[in-house]
């Protein structure tokens, strides 16, 4: 058998970092193991049987233990599978509390008895949905069964197989997988483009205005591939005819769409919905442009988790700057928290452009906080002298105020658009962004000389979220234990998002939290301030 060959198969089942295949031979004692590991796949001959489970007694908690092995263990199994069951499943925490499944099967091959298992993170924190389990079930089946079939056509003799019906029988298997999984089959075209670029970055604009179309198509020309629609089902039908193509076949890659809602045969909603149940949304920056923006309709599209509106007219070169920022930002969002994490070689390919993003579309609230630091430092000052602030110091650190939510992007784009509520783990995510937009100016800052500034920067950028009584994120610290300039940040940042959000009641609200979220000394120097100079 081929191995090496069989690998490459086995590359296009493994759809993420999380997921593992096991090939247990228990009679010959010896473990197979195929993965992701840094976006490169990996297979590894990971010892013995005996080896791989003293290894796992490290890792697993001890809660846990028992029931893992049965997962690997032939006559549990057995026992399992003359219940009626044809996976087996078990649910287990590993010693730094993550939550993990391992689905396993029998597979007999040559004689041979074999362990397919599947070790993959547990999304659902352990309390996994009865039907999703039976999917996923299912899932693991097929990928068993088809594994089984590649190991068998590759045991052929060489001299009696012709290679390039060998090939054709294994997509034939694999398009079959895909067929009852349609979003395996994204994921595998997504992996399939990345290693053997083959495809066009393109944009999909969707309106029944040519002009439009042929507009927003000029200004983007040799930069993308354009596809253009004139109503939401011929944009439905590039999607599906797009995601469906097979393995070998030449799939686009497409990285943003602009979309109009008011449109004959289908609108600008019913592709939304689409975009929705197909998993678009949180990958892929839709961009809404339209006359109509009446507020039901701007409150209906925003709750879709698009990236934006623009409306017609627009200024194209807006156009232009806005779908770059998008397509940085949406990249940034699902890598950036590990490329920051291992200190990745493309770390600085992905800030530079995601530091210009950020700068664009906060400066309209750069402006207006620096200004409120400015005056609310200058009161402070003469209120409070123990606080030991200067105009040289206030004006730094006004300055210093622009990176404030610099990390926030680093929040997945799946956990920003939710409309339910967030599991334990993703409010744990949310609350480590200032960690990451902290370890972001590291980087940003790398080249500035004045200590002060970069300090009073990462200060307000990782501590701004913190609470006078302790109750805040990310570290939970308190009272004076929260630098200055982050507890000014913090009353200028939370009136000034409230007044954009149109409340009446942003003064109210800063009284009101005195002594909770802000310092009452900083609350009393806020209420004399003119905040309209």
């Amino acid at each position: 058998m081929d191995t090496k060959v069989l690998e490459n198969y086995l590359r296009k089942l493994l759809l993420d970092d999380s997921s593992e295949i096991y090939l247990f031979n228990v009679i010959n004692d010896t473990v197979l193991r195929f993965r992701f590991k840094d976006n490169d796949f990996v297979s590894d001959n990971v010892g013995t049987l005996t080896e791989y489970l003293e290894g796992i007694k490290k890792s697993v908690a001890k809660d846990y233990l028992s029931g893992f092995m049965n997962m690997v263990s032939i006559p549990k199994i057995k026992e399992e599978v003359k219940n009626g069951k044809e996976t087996v499943s078990f649910d287990f925490k590993t010693l730094n509390n993550k939550s993990r499944k391992i689905t396993s099967c029998l597979l007999n091959y040559n004689g041979d008895e074999l362990i397919l298992s599947v070790i993959k993170d547990n999304l659902d924190n352990v309390n996994t949905n009865v039907n999703n389990n039976a999917s996923y079930n299912s899932l693991i089946n097929r990928i068993a069964d088809l594994v089984l079939k590649i190991k068998n056509v590759f045991n052929l003799d060489d001299k009696k197989t012709n290679i390039k019906s060998v090939e054709q029988y294994v997509n034939a298997c694999l398009d079959g997988l895909t067929s009852s999984y349609p979003e395996l089959k994204r994921s595998l075209n997504k992996k399939v483009a990345n290693v053997s670029s083959r495809v066009d970055d393109c944009l999909l604009i969707v309106d029944d205005d040519a002009l439009t179309r042929n507009m927003i198509k000029k200004v983007f020309d040799g930069q993308y591939k354009i596809i253009m629609a004139s109503n939401g089902k011929e944009a439905i039908d590039y999607l599906d005819s797009n995601s469906n193509k097979g393995l070998t076949d030449t799939a686009d890659n497409v990285l943003g769409i602009f979309l109009d809602l008011t449109m004959p045969v289908m609108d600008g909603f019913a592709v939304l919905d689409y975009l929705s149940k197909n998993n678009y949304l949180y990958r892929i920056p839709v961009i809404i442009i339209s006359g109509d923006y009446e507020k039901e309709t701007k409150v209906r599209v925003y709750n879709y988790g698009v990236a934006d509106m623009l409306e017609k007219p627009f200024d194209f070169d807006v156009v232009r700057h806005r779908i770059g920022n998008f397509i940085n930002l949406y990249k940034s969002s699902n890598s950036l928290n590990n490329l920051i994490s291992e200190q990745s070689s493309d770390l600085k390919d992905l800030i530079n452009p995601f530091v210009e993003s950020y700068m664009y579309d906060y400066k309209e609230n750069i402006k207006s906080i620096k200004e409120y630091i400015n005056l609310l430092g200058k009161q402070v000052m003469l209120d409070y002298p123990e606080y030991d602030l200067t105009e040289e110091k206030i004006t730094k650190i006004s300055d210093a105020s622009v990176y404030y939510d610099i990390g926030f992007y680093s929040i997945p784009r799946t956990i920003l658009v939710k409309k339910e509520n967030f599991t334990n783990e993703e409010l744990n995510k949310i609350k480590k962004y200032p960690l990451f937009g902290s370890k972001m100016l590291n980087y940003v800052l790398s080249l500035t000389s004045d200590e002060a500034f970069k300090s009073y920067a990462n200060n307000i950028t990782k501590f701004y979220h913190e609470n006078y009584n302790g109750t805040g994120y990310p570290t939970g610290i308190k009272e004076n234990e929260i630098p200055i300039e982050a507890q000014l940040a913090s009353v200028c940042i939370n009136y000034h998002n409230l007044l954009k959000k149109g409340s009446g009641f942003a003064k109210e609200f800063i009284i009101k939290k005195s002594n909770v979220m802000f310092n009452p000394k900083l609350v009393k120097s806020f209420l004399k301030i003119d905040l309209n100079k």
